[in-house]
């Protein structure tokens, strides 16, 4: 493709909308919103989880806050009623020994305040959230203390106190035991219990913490490339443009305002390839409209050169063999604008089968006197292959690489030409001693009209346009054409062909 000048406003086709006129197409309905949108909404849907997090580590918390309440509430429940319980059976005990001591019937009420104190203190612990088997030994005891107290209650205060020591004492075994029971119970149970519930809660603080973190990162990657991949395309679409490569539609999928700016690339990509094929087309025109004339003044150059209207002074011979060199520079070039017009206008392809070896030998024959007058030496290795194809495209391509090469190479140098048939296809290089192409430029490199900082000294400055007119060739063949990086001077242009799957015909 060809680079383009910038277009001004009065070079506008009427059927197509300038910058000033231009009327972007209504937007379809998306379900994506425009990019400032997703962006808040990609935020927000990335806060949630953190949220959520939040929330449930606070309800964690409190949990953990409420298990510890409950475990301390219930422990000083037990503490004070297993020491009320001591207390109480104290009391009794010495209710009953100052009743049968000091042998005064008055004394009856204390034993059974004494009483029904210690059996307020057995319910109480009853009701707490034993387990089975301290439960049952609170019923044990207030079985225990409830018949004790029947036999006090109904022994005369004049009875002999000394026949309910062991009782009493069996009954102060049976509290000890219980006191004991509920201090293990407070260590075994709630303490440990409230420690499990602590290590419980953090592990699942952590598990939230971790999925909440990796929900976060999920959503974020998600909404990352949901927003990249439009301004990707858009990257690659702009750098499309600016190598001029205009054949595919541009169509960019997102975010509204991104699909508005690539509706607008796309109306720019039209405009482009109308005022390129207005520049092929006047291209065109000029070189049929000067070949004509150029050729007369050529013949009229030879008429005078070979003095046939009368002898010339050397002055005068000095000037027209001027003439005739810039004639004849200025006919290469209008044949490199024919040539790719020709190149690029998609001709009619005729395959057939030939040698490779006699289209390289024709192509050294063509530039053998400047071969030989530049002193530069024809190396290479070519197989003996046929291949199927145009070959007067590939003659021409051939022919546009090997003038670039002999054109840098320097006096002396050697050009070599190596052909060979590989896996992937038949490659074919074309290397110069020159002073080879500078890695900046090396994209710009096949672009029509495009000259190289790295120009030879002495020579007629080329049109620009060898490089491509090889390229459009190559790539009409369903090959490539690429400049092959290499350590040693000069450049290495390297033409890849598609294998045929075709058999050769014999003979």
């Amino acid at each position: 493709m060809q680079s383009h000048r910038a277009f001004q406003p009065t070079d506008k086709p009427t059927d197509v909308p300038t910058r000033r006129n231009f009327i972007p197409v209504p937007l379809k309905p998306r379900h994506l919103p425009s990019f400032s949108g997703l962006l808040i909404t990609g935020f927000i849907l990335v806060v949630l989880p953190l949220l959520g997090g939040i929330i449930g580590m606070t309800y964690a918390l409190e949990q953990m806050a409420f298990e510890g309440r409950r475990s301390v509430t219930v422990s000083a429940q037990i503490t004070s009623a297993s020491r009320q319980l001591s207390e109480a059976e104290t009391a009794l005990k010495r209710a009953a020994g100052q009743y049968f001591v000091l042998e005064d019937p008055a004394l009856k009420e204390r034993l059974d305040r004494a009483h029904y104190r210690l059996v307020e203190v057995l319910d109480r612990l009853e009701s707490l959230p034993w387990s089975l088997e301290l439960a049952q030994q609170v019923v044990d005891l207030a079985r225990q203390e409830q018949a004790l107290y029947q036999q006090l209650s109904e022994t005369p205060a004049s009875g002999d106190f000394e026949s309910y020591r062991q009782a009493f004492e069996r009954l102060d075994l049976a509290t000890e035991s219980l006191n004991e029971a509920t201090t293990d119970y407070i260590h075994a149970h709630l303490v440990t219990g409230m420690n499990d519930t602590a290590a419980r809660i953090q592990n699942t603080m952590i598990y939230l913490a971790a999925g909440m973190i990796l929900l976060s990162l999920l959503l974020s990657a998600i909404f990352s490339w949901l927003l990249s991949r439009p301004v990707r395309k858009l990257s690659a679409t702009i750098r499309q443009l600016g190598q001029n490569n205009l054949e595919n539609p541009i169509n960019i999928r997102g975010p509204r305002d991104l699909e508005h700016l690539g509706q607008q690339l796309e109306w720019l990509r039209s405009r482009l390839l109308e005022l390129e094929e207005k520049k092929l087309n006047f291209f065109r025109e000029v070189s049929h409209e000067l070949k004509t004339p150029l050729t007369n003044m050529l013949e009229a150059i030879s008429l005078l050169r070979d003095q046939v209207t009368g002898p010339l002074t050397t002055q005068q011979s000095e000037v027209v063999e001027i003439m005739r060199g810039s004639a004849f520079d200025l006919r290469q070039r209008i044949e490199d604008l024919l040539r790719y017009n020709e190149a690029i206008a998609q001709p009619t392809l005729e395959p057939d089968w030939f040698a490779l070896t006699p289209l390289i030998d024709e192509i050294k024959g063509r530039f053998d006197l400047t071969l030989r007058s530049q002193q530069l030496r024809w190396d290479g290795q070519i197989e003996a292959l046929q291949l199927k194809a145009d070959r007067n495209r590939l003659s021409v391509a051939l022919e546009n690489l090997v003038s670039n090469a002999i054109r840098f190479s320097p006096k002396g140098g050697t050009l070599s030409i190596d052909a060979a048939s590989e896996t992937d296809g038949l490659r074919i290089s074309v290397v110069d001693e020159g002073p080879g192409i500078a890695e900046s430029q090396t994209e710009q490199l096949f672009q029509p009209f495009y000259k190289g900082t790295r120009q030879p000294q002495g020579t007629l400055k080329g049109s620009g346009l060898g490089l491509a007119i090889a390229k459009a060739s190559i790539e009409q063949l369903g090959g490539t054409l690429r400049l092959k990086p290499s350590s040693a001077p000069g450049a290495h242009f390297e033409i890849t062909l598609p294998h045929n799957k075709e058999v050769p015909p014999r003979g």
